[in-house]
C-alpha cells in the first residue's frame, strides 16, 4: 500500500474509534505531522479533546482520553490495518 493510501486508511481507523469512544466527528479530527531529531516519524489527531498518535516505523496508533491517558493501542500491519488491544 503507498503512503497516501496507508494514510487515508489511518485516517479513517482513527475517525471510527473516536466515534467509538463518544468524540464529536461531525467535523475531520485535526492531524499534524510529528517530527523527532528532524526526522518524520508520525501524525497526531486530535477530536474533543481525544488525541491519537501513529507512530509510523512502529506501526501502531495510540488513542488518549481527555486527560490525557492511553486507552488503547492498535498495532497495524499490511495484511491488517488494525487490531486493536486495550491499554495497560
Amino acid at each position: 500500500m503507498d503512503g497516501a493510501r496507508q494514510l487515508d486508511r489511518v485516517r479513517s481507523v482513527i475517525q471510527d474509534v473516536f466515534a467509538e469512544l463518544g468524540g464529536d466527528v461531525s467535523e475531520r479530527p485535526s492531524e499534524a505531522v510529528l517530527i523527532r531529531n528532524g526526522f518524520f516519524c508520525g501524525h497526531r489527531f486530535t477530536c474533543g479533546g481525544l488525541q491519537a498518535v501513529w507512530f509510523v516505523e512502529e506501526r501502531e496508533v495510540k488513542f488518549f482520553d481527555r486527560d490525557g491517558s492511553m486507552i488503547r493501542v492498535m498495532h497495524l500491519f499490511r495484511e491488517n490495518l488494525g487490531r486493536p488491544r486495550q491499554a495497560a
